[in-house]
């Protein structure tokens, strides 16, 4: 939950004045009694009437207290508008909320449809779930796998021109990149 703070505090501080003031909107509507704090009632009575947000548990409460006061400011609060908003995804097996590491079904990723089979590290490692497809990639390496199959745009070609020395090591470590995403996709392929 720290690092998901950390991002919610550096997305809120880079963020545009609408983006901003969306946050205070979604902190003033959780604490209708207007003390700058939101209680632990106030967390269950807003989840308990936005639908949106039906699949956060009343538990995460707990986690998005850092100080243990037994109330909400508006940084804690910060945070699960960080993850209603990004977090959405959810393991299909287990059906927990999925906040770092996870996998995905290439083929599914891939599809048209839209639709992606995700899966808690647990579930994908214990091979607790049922699908069609083998062949899944952890998210930061799917990430990574999706930067090489896209060419640079136009505008960083010029970079080569201006900084020679620098895109030798830049060409070297794409190459790498390429080996490493080869080497673990046919490695899942030998696994499954």
């Amino acid at each position: 939950m720290d690092e998901l703070h950390e991002a919610a505090i550096a997305y809120y501080n880079n963020g545009s004045m609408e983006q901003q003031n969306l946050s205070w909107q979604f902190f003033r509507a959780m604490d209708v009694n207007g003390d700058g704090r939101v209680s632990l009632q106030e967390y269950t009575e807003f989840l308990r009437q936005t639908a949106g947000l039906a699949w956060v548990h009343p538990e995460m409460f707990r986690e998005l207290d850092r100080n243990g006061d037994g109330q909400l400011d508006f940084w804690e609060v910060l945070t699960l508008y960080y993850v209603a908003r990004t977090r959405t995804i959810s393991c299909r097996t287990c059906l927990r909320i999925l906040n770092g590491l996870y996998f995905t079904c290439v083929t599914c990723f891939e599809s048209p449809c839209g639709n992606t089979f995700d899966l808690c590290v647990k579930c994908y490692m214990r091979r607790t779930y049922c699908h069609p497809h083998r062949l899944f990639l952890d998210s930061y390496v799917l990430l990574r796998s999706r930067r090489i199959h896209h060419p640079l745009p136009p505008g960083d070609q010029n970079l080569a021109e201006q900084q020679p020395s620098r895109m030798g090591w830049w060409n070297a470590l794409r190459a790498m990149e390429v080996a490493l995403a080869v080497g673990h996709l046919s490695a899942f392929c030998i696994i499954m």
